[in-house]
């Protein structure tokens, strides 16, 4: 019995002696280094068992972490304890004591540094600082705007309408200048970039080397309007024409160039530089007659062509938007055209305005669909 009395005497001893160490280990400093991906709420699941306590890693932390939605790779987050020199990044350890610089001192290090124009700033990707200057940097950006309404890519490219009799005083790409074994020089196959073919020049052009012009072939007719020249080249006469026949390269191709397409005089768009259009109400009517390439669902991009030209007033730089026609409402009121497309003019004749689509709000654009002029040039 005595026995059984010492020991329980004794064991209680040793509690009162080994309690305290094990208080002091449940308070020792943990930390946690910030890997991609991390979170307080799922550190704080982590260590501490509930993701809704990472308001406490985040209390002990608000020396690095300034933002708590952010943190960072390489970070040394405190978990527990009070703060000690860990391992880390500089901007993330804590120095000792012994070794922190004067209240003055300390105050000017929180500062922001000042840089000479051009210096590189000492920040490695993963200080939070980073990103306040480079939001800084964005808030000072001025976009350039553009140089022009209409960019001389998009007038060269532009289908366009003529008169139903076709273009006068046109000439023709004729076959390739080097023909080899391997049936290069067929007549069936496209004009390859760059190669030398013969053109036969038209009537009203110089001849001259380095003259450029445009091939084109025809596309439908359109009833009552006129004929579509679609463009699908520009050619470069390399040497000086002799009876009206030179020799050319293809310099930029729109789609498939044949022998036999016919040749124009390269013209080119002049618009003042920043001209831009500006809004109207109540606007030209006109009307889609005719899309490149009959697409199914038209989209940014497309090239397109309205029976209103150049003597209606439309010019380069103008404005169309399309619109749907709702109909009636129920009590046979009629109801607002539905917006669904805007277009930018961008080449116009006698006959008709090619127009590209800039913007778009459904799908469904086609053909007889009404426009109107949204936005004039000056």
């Amino acid at each position: 019995m005595r026995t059984l009395i010492r020991s329980r005497t004794l064991l209680a001893l040793a509690g009162l002696v080994l309690t305290p160490a094990l208080g002091g280990s449940q308070e020792a400093t943990r930390t946690h280094t910030v890997k991609t991906g991390d979170t307080l709420w799922d550190i704080a699941q982590l260590y501490l068992g509930d993701p809704f306590r990472w308001p406490e890693i985040y209390r002990l932390n608000t020396d690095k972490v300034k933002d708590p939605h952010w943190i960072y790779p390489d970070q040394v987050l405190l978990i527990s304890g009070t703060p000690m020199s860990t391992p880390g990044t500089p901007a993330d350890s804590v120095a000792p004591a012994d070794t922190m610089p004067p209240a003055d001192t300390a105050a000017q290090m929180q500062q922001p540094a000042s840089f000479p124009p051009g210096a590189p700033r000492s920040m490695t990707i993963f200080n939070p600082a980073r990103f306040e200057v480079v939001r800084a940097e964005r808030q000072t950006l001025t976009l350039s705007k553009p140089g022009q309404a209409v960019r001389p890519g998009e007038y060269t490219r532009a289908p366009f309408l003529w008169d139903a009799a076709g273009l006068p005083n046109t000439g023709k790409v004729g076959s390739a200048v080097a023909v080899d074994a391997i049936g290069t020089g067929r007549i069936d196959r496209p004009i390859q970039m760059f190669e030398r073919v013969y053109v036969d020049v038209p009537a009203s052009a110089s001849g001259a080397k380095d003259e450029r012009f445009l091939s084109f072939r025809y596309g439908p007719t359109i009833l009552g309007e006129g004929i579509v020249v679609v463009p699908t080249g520009v050619l470069k006469l390399t040497k000086d024409a002799i009876d009206g026949r030179a020799e050319a390269v293809l310099l930029a191709k729109f789609e498939a160039v044949y022998t036999g397409h016919g040749v124009m005089p390269l013209d080119t768009l002049v618009i003042s530089a920043g001209a831009v259009a500006s809004l109207v109400e109540f606007g030209l009517k006109t009307t889609l007659i005719w899309m490149y390439d009959d697409p199914v669902i038209p989209t940014i991009g497309q090239y397109v062509i309205l029976s209103a030209g150049g003597p209606e007033g439309l010019v380069p730089g103008d404005q169309v938007t399309l619109q749907r026609d709702l109909g009636n409402d129920a009590d046979g009121k009629p109801l607002p055209p539905d917006d669904v497309a805007v277009l930018r003019v961008t080449r116009v004749t006698n006959w008709g305005a090619s127009a590209m689509m800039i913007g778009q709000t459904d799908g469904g654009v086609a053909n007889g669909m009404v426009g109107r002029v949204t936005a004039k040039m000056p």
